[in-house]
């Protein structure tokens, strides 16, 4: 039996190619198509964007500001924007206004089965018009309860959202923790997912004649704490030999790049900006370990979950990471990775030079981090997660 879903986001690429945002929603919309869903992804408009296929998937636009200003989303997280950009609160209700009449034309023009509600705070308001006609699920990832404690006179109005949902799930065990001040109510676990490749990789541990390579793949924004590992960089240098190669794009780029001049790194540590994906794939090939840094920045945020350490055990690389946020449901320490303090040069250092000169340390956790991620986090098994959700849901219309 085939499922219509529509999926309703704050935001969505805006070509197959031109976004590195959101990647695996991308995976885990397409790995619902291939277990027999039909997906409709609605999302505001960018610049007077219309409707669109983007990676094959049916995607509509609404608009909701003029053209040349109709930025509130996709350029960076919203609730970054709005703590950099506070004058964006203006636009926050023609986007929810616009979106909410959206839904309500849609769900009259076409037949769905499931409303699937990602970012509940603030796109449940926007799903109102579904709420007692189709079976709702809401879907949390951390970062938008952040708006609850900036702004905690929307909490009730949330909480009756939460509590008339047919279903609700959450990255973490963390997400759901942070997802239950809004209404305390069951919660269903759902991470992230990822590609394993069908042969698995050789873990090999770095050859001891050459520069190791440590990698950093993500948003350039303050949660993610790559200053941190910056800062780390002269310890590890003082140990072994190492270049820090850091992939991605985002609002503190050039801090980044001055902090790495200011202490006399900037040789050994490269900025590549965004990368195609099979570019991005490369540097996971050829890394010797991955890190997160990630710390909870200074609005409360911190990561969800983190895909791309999943996308490095897929490739069969050891992690290190911050002891924050739904992290800790994928690195259990001294076993699948390490965890260390977040905002903390000197245990990253440590535990880099550590993995970077133990041979069984590295081999320990590169092969337990691969098995673990691929039992717990392939994108089959968290497809088939959703999708027994919308089946159980479908039954009980």
């Amino acid at each position: 039996m085939e499922i219509k879903v529509l999926h309703i986001v704050t935001a969505f690429p805006r070509s197959d190619s031109e976004d590195s945002m959101t990647p695996w929603l991308i995976a885990l919309i397409r790995e619902l198509e291939r277990q027999s869903v039909k997906n409709t992804v609605l999302a505001p408009s960018y610049k007077g964007l219309g409707n669109q296929k983007v990676f094959g998937i049916d995607v509509r636009r609404y608009r909701y500001f003029f053209r040349k200003w109709e930025d509130l989303t996709h350029d960076e997280a919203t609730p970054v924007k709005l703590a950099r950009k506070p004058w964006y609160m203006f636009w926050v209700p023609f986007m929810l206004f616009a979106g909410r009449r959206a839904v309500k034309k849609l769900l009259k023009q076409e037949h769905f089965d499931i409303v699937h509600i990602h970012w509940p705070i603030p796109m449940a308001f926007v799903a109102a018009p579904a709420f007692g006609k189709l079976p709702t699920v809401l879907h949390f990832y951390t970062a938008e309860t952040s708006m609850i404690r900036r702004y905690p006179i929307i909490k009730p109005f949330f909480r009756k959202y939460m509590r008339d949902a047919d279903e609700v799930i959450a990255l973490t065990n963390y997400g759901a923790k942070q997802a239950r001040t809004v209404y305390n109510r069951s919660i269903k676990i759902v991470p992230y997912g990822s590609e394993f490749p069908e042969i698995v990789p050789s873990v090999k541990f770095p050859d001891d004649n050459r520069s190791k390579q440590i990698l950093f793949i993500g948003r350039l924004v303050e949660r993610k704490g790559v200053k941190y590992l910056i800062r780390a960089m002269p310890k590890i240098l003082s140990k072994i030999d190492a270049e820090l190669n850091i992939v991605g794009s985002g609002s503190i780029l050039d801090e980044l790049k001055s902090l790495a001049q200011e202490i006399g790194i900037g040789e050994k540590v490269h900025f590549t900006g965004l990368v195609p994906a099979d570019e991005k794939e490369r540097y996971y090939d050829d890394c010797d370990v991955f890190v997160l840094p990630a710390c909870i920045d200074r609005h409360g945020d911190t990561e969800g979950q983190g895909v791309v350490l999943l996308e490095a055990l897929s490739h069969g690389k050891p992690l290190v990471a911050s002891a924050v946020g739904g992290i800790v449901d994928l690195v259990n320490d001294e076993k699948t990775g390490l965890l260390v303090a977040e905002k903390n040069p000197d245990a990253l250092a440590d535990a880099l030079i550590r993995i970077l000169t133990d041979k069984d340390l590295y081999l320990k956790l590169a092969n337990n981090g691969y098995d673990f991620a691929l039992e717990n986090f392939s994108l089959e098994a968290v497809g088939k997660s959703v999708v027994e959700i919308y089946e159980s849901l479908s039954r009980e219309k």
